[in-house]
This record gives structure tokens, C-alpha cells and sequence, in this order.
């Protein structure tokens, strides 16, 4: 609760200690978040592409359910976000990791790859910078970041301070978010990479083509422009 203050006044600790009422909550959201710090740990910190995965929605609220599937913003490399999305997908129908599909109902457990920013386009646009929006974003919990994404992608946010400064600064001020669980423990699963790749530029030119595919595709099945799909982010639920 005193992540989720609604207000752009920043208050301390005490200043709310001992105001809320207790609930009993279930512990569903653990076991969720365990598996995603399995994915992470097995497959996605082996993709040289990615650098910062975070869980959002009802996990990281810790609030889900039992049915309920596990929603990811996945944060990639500058011009290689298309890129990476293709591997991704095919990576993961190959390994037959359960995942949603686009258009299909949640299911219990499924990993779903629904946000997607490239390091260049960290900043929500505007039409999405909403009281919801900058819960999840105080909410989530990243399992894994190179280079200090995490912190940049707060940095390009500032807006949230907004709605909810008080948790936006206790982020910023901790650097990193609640730390997951794990069979022993806790964990924060950190790397830091000092070497830049150099540009590859068919990749990039390869992404370009990758994202008009995407949208040309979107475009055809729904019949208007596609807002919430660009080069450099993509949020495959309209809610997001």
C-alpha cells in the first residue's frame, strides 16, 4: 500500500505506518513469479538481446490468481526489438514453453510476452500515462537487468511521479524493484555489461522489415491503425 500512494506528494514510512488494514492474501503469485525467475535464469539471460525483463499485472500486484497467466515486458537492445520478438516466439514453440498466443483467453501459468520497448524508446507514450499504468510500473518486478535498463526505463518516466511519487522515488532510491523469490530464498538476478556491440546494421535493417510485417499483419485483421504497435514498442494488449 505505500508503493500504491496516490499522490504527487512524497510522504515517509512513518507517515503511514500502521494506517492500512491487514488482509490475508493467497500465495499463488510466488509460485508464478518462480517460474519466471526459471525462464529468466534458463532461457531469456542467454538471448544477448534482451536486457531487462520485468513482471507486471496481478503477479507483481500480488494478486493473482490461480488460472491467471504471467505477464512480461521484455526491454531489448536499441533497433532490435522485432528481431529478437521472431526469435523469441520461435524459440519458444520449439522448447513448447506455454505461452499465449495473440488474441487467445489466459491460461493458468502460460508466459505472456505482451510489452516489448527497445533501450531507445523507454518513455510511455502519452496516451498510455494513466493512473493504472503507473501502478504497474511502481509494481513491477524486474528479474532480470543489464546495464542498468531498469534505471533508465525509470528515468524516462518521470510522469509516474504524477500519480504515485511516492513509490516512483522509493524505486529510484532502492535502484532495484522487490526482489523475487526463489526455491532458497531471494534473488536478484544482476548483470552489468561494459563491452557495446558494435551497430549491425542488416539487423536493423532486418527489424525494420520484421516490424512492418507485424503491423501490416495487425492492420489487415482489424481494418484501422495500429497505435500500440511501433518500431520501437509494442503493447499487444489494448489494456496495456
Amino acid at each position: 500500500l505505500f508503493l500504491r500512494l496516490i499522490s504527487p506528494k512524497i510522504y515517509s514510512f512513518k507517515e503511514v505506518e500502521g494506517k492500512g488494514i491487514k488482509s490475508v492474501r493467497n500465495t499463488e503469485w510466488k509460485k508464478k513469479l518462480i517460474l519466471a525467475q526459471n525462464l529468466v535464469d534458463t532461457h531469456l539471460s542467454k538471448i544477448r538481446g534482451i536486457t531487462m525483463v520485468g513482471i507486471t499485472g496481478s503477479v507483481a500486484a500480488e494478486t493473482a490468481k490461480i488460472n491467471e497467466d504471467i505477464d512480461m515486458l521484455i526491454i531489448t537492445k536499441r533497433d532490435e526489438l522485432w528481431w529478437w520478438r521472431l526469435f523469441l516466439r520461435f524459440y519458444v514453440w520449439w522448447l513448447k514453453i506455454p505461452h499465449r498466443r495473440f488474441g487467445e483467453k489466459e491460461k493458468k501459468n502460460e508466459f505472456c510476452f505482451n510489452l516489448w520497448l527497445d533501450e531507445a524508446n523507454l518513455e510511455i507514450p502519452k496516451e498510455k500515462r494513466n493512473l493504472k499504468n503507473a501502478t504497474d510500473l511502481v509494481m513491477m518486478k524486474v528479474i532480470f537487468d543489464k546495464n542498468k535498463t531498469y534505471q533508465k526505463f525509470l528515468e524516462n518516466n518521470k510522469w509516474v511521479k504524477k500519480y504515485l511519487a511516492t513509490g516512483y522515488e522509493e524505486r529510484r532510491r532502492n535502484k532495484i524493484p522487490l526482489i523475487p523469490l526463489d526455491k532458497g530464498g531471494q534473488k536478484m538476478f544482476l548483470v552489468n555489461f561494459k563491452k557495446k556491440e558494435k551497430s549491425n546494421y542488416i539487423k536493423k535493417i532486418i527489424n525494420t522489415i520484421l516490424f512492418w510485417g507485424q503491423y501490416i499483419y495487425m492492420w489487415s485483421k482489424s481494418g484501422r491503425i495500429v497505435n500500440n504497435v511501433k518500431k520501437g514498442q509494442a503493447f499487444f494488449h489494448k489494456k496495456d
